[in-house]
């Protein structure tokens, strides 16, 4: 019977194999905390990952530790705390902005060069090799 529900459970062969990819992010030679980096690799899943106060972070992938192999396209982003009020409104205030044209992205701001927002665009790229030891990335953006 667990043959049959293994079988039928999709299985670890339906997931990319990860490797370890981790990294830091800096701007201007300062690390940018609350950033999300995005690795999109041609036929794999996505892999994402948020730095820390010191610029550093580690890549998962649908939940799973890790990238996909393959070279990478990356992105970073970071906008501005004002995002953040978005989870202390109501339902109502998200409707009264939603009727005036008024949505959360006018009221955010980058805090890094929005060249940097889009993979096709920012100029930075990745390698994830199988030796998860080589995959120590750092990204320095500048203006």
């Amino acid at each position: 019977m667990m043959g049959v529900l293994a079988g039928c459970s999709g299985g670890p062969s339906d997931d990319p194999d990860l490797v370890p990819a981790t990294g830091t992010v800096l701007y201007n030679n300062k690390p940018v905390s609350g950033a999300t980096i995005t690795f999109i690799i041609e036929k794999a899943p996505i892999a994402t990952g948020t730095t820390d106060a010191e610029g550093k972070f580690s890549m998962t992938t649908g939940g799973r530790p890790g990238a996909p192999l393959g070279s990478a396209k990356v992105s970073v982003t970071k906008v501005s705390a004002a995002q953040d009020n978005l989870a202390s409104m109501t339902p109502a205030d998200m409707a009264n902005m939603a009727a005036k044209g008024n949505m959360a992205m006018a009221e955010t701001k980058e805090e890094i060069p929005s060249k940097y927002n889009a993979p096709d665009k920012s100029g930075l790229v990745a390698t994830i090799d199988k030796d998860g030891t080589k995959n120590v990335f750092e990204f320095r953006l500048v203006d």
